[in-house]
């Protein structure tokens, strides 16, 4: 994969096994992109696979192969589905790649069996795949107990490392939320571990795409919504990364949906503890990253600030329990977590750590924020959804709850209204657990999150009744809105 100083295009889609066949060719097909992310694995999908692999099946995502299958003709240099509008090795049709953690337990094993289905169709298709980092067997040993299945959750370069040696398709376990596009985007731009600014933009952009329907409105989850009953056939966020790492974030023409500063603020303030972001690859300063309308479908996420990577990464265990799994999180030195990438010829290529390490800095920075006057009028009794909204999100054994606005006004009165003190007056069952308070003045956004003390279970559904929690505001504040 040759370098390029021009965007990259790529797309996500949040598939499943019981998405229709043809999700990812119709995608594809309605799209000029130079990457696809196959993300396929959830907490539920990491145990199913687990349970399948102890009874003597295979560890990994056999859906993809389905979604692959119907679009062979689409994927590899000379596919139907690139583009040519850049300069020299640009000029050539490029396929479309594809970057997927549908490997799960096994990426070798469906490496393996995308080769063969590429072979029996008369297609050239090489494969990759990277290391699975699956420590099931290990659990005990690493303070995680006997659990079901326990994974490191690696970073970017090893996905990096694959398509710069020509991968078509890179086949990983269940890497970090953002990893798939992180990678795509080093390899593409040639980014190396100190091109922090850049990584962290990717990071950010990876957030926001991990959320697929989400981050066009097409989902309950997300804030401006724009319902649809059927999201596979539309609803999937597009980004064009460029090589400082800033984006702008869309979606293909035919999709349902939009893509409006309200849906990609929701999704980036899905999962993040404090104001720091760690991936594996780099931190990224949640606080310096500002969204701006471009256009139509078209929003610009810029300004990323990035500090050396964490010297540690995620050991996560699940086990099954009632309603929903349950998690475990343990860090494990970078040093300690290294991986290999199995190229398309055979060979086996260790990925390097981070160059650099530096211990994660606190959580509060002080980030530079004139307050706009707060709206004036006779206060007025109403539910918070209607000045604002709430986004939560799992945090480690914790929650965060990000309550955001679309104001600059408005923003000058939630970051007055909602202190840990409010928080625990409108979410009662905050009761006896460490709450920490993060502003995000670029965001418009306060971040505040909730622990429980260690060996009590979080409860579900924590936090989502506070959309809907009456408070007093400003008479004018009511005028502001999405």
């Amino acid at each position: 994969m040759t370098t390029s100083t021009r965007p990259l295009r790529i797309g996500n889609v949040s598939a499943a096994r019981t998405d229709r066949d043809t999700a990812t060719a119709e995608f594809l097909a309605a799209s000029r992109l130079d990457v696809v992310a196959l993300d396929m694995l959830s907490d539920e999908a990491m145990l199913d696979l687990a349970a399948q692999r102890a009874a003597g099946g295979s560890g990994y995502e056999r859906a993809a192969v389905v979604q692959l299958r119907e679009c062979l003709d689409l994927l590899g240099v000379g596919g139907a589905g690139g583009r040519g509008d850049g300069a020299g090795d640009d000029d050539k049709a490029q396929g479309v790649r594809v970057v997927t953690n549908a490997g799960a337990l096994d990426p070798e094993g469906l490496a393996h069996e995308l080769r063969a289905l590429a072979r029996a169709a008369g297609v050239d298709l090489p494969v990759a795949s990277v290391d699975s980092g699956d420590v099931t067997d290990r659990a005990p040993e690493l303070g995680l107990g006997v659990v079901d299945v326990a994974t490191v959750r690696h970073g970017a370069f090893g996905i990096a490392q694959a398509l710069a040696e020509g991968a078509v398709v890179v086949v990983t376990g269940r890497v970090s939320r953002e990893a798939l596009v992180t990678g795509a985007a080093a390899a593409h731009h040639g980014w190396t571990s100190s091109a922090l600014d850049a990584l962290a933009g990717s990071v950010a952009v990876g957030h926001v795409l991990s959320g697929g329907p989400g981050a066009t409105g097409v989902v309950d989850s997300s804030t401006d919504v724009t319902r649809t009953t059927d999201p596979v056939t539309g609803g999937y966020p597009i980004a064009e990364i460029a090589d400082d790492g800033s984006a702008v974030i869309t979606r293909h023409p035919s999709a349902f949906g939009s893509v409006t500063v309200g849906t990609v603020t929701d999704q980036l303030l899905d999962g993040v503890a404090g104001a720091r972001y760690a991936a594996p690859d780099v931190v990224l300063r949640l606080d310096s990253v500002r969204l701006a309308q471009e256009g139509t479908d078209r929003v610009r996420l810029s300004g990323a600030r990035g500090e050396p990577a964490p010297p540690v990464v995620a050991l996560v265990a699940m086990t099954r329990g009632g309603q929903r799994p349950t998690r475990v999180a343990r860090p494990l030195p970078q040093e300690e977590s290294g991986h290999v990438v199995v190229l398309a010829d055979g060979r086996r290529v260790p990925v390097p750590v981070p160059m650099e390490t530096a211990p994660i800095g606190p959580g509060e920075l002080p980030t530079p924020w004139t307050p706009s006057a707060v709206p004036g009028g006779e206060p007025v009794s109403t539910v918070l959804g209607s000045v604002a909204s709430v986004r939560r999100g799992v945090v480690g054994r914790g929650v965060n709850i990000a309550v955001w606005t679309w104001d600059d006004s408005a923003f000058a009165w939630l970051a007055d209204e909602f202190t840990v003190e409010r928080l625990r007056e409108l979410v009662p069952d905050v009761k006896g657990m460490d709450v920490r308070r993060y502003p995000l003045p670029n965001l418009r956004a306060v971040n505040l999150v909730a622990r429980p003390p260690r060996g009590e279970v979080l409860s579900a559904g924590l936090g989502a009744g506070l959309a809907a929690a009456r408070v007093e505001v400003p008479g004018e504040l009511l005028e502001y809105g999405p």
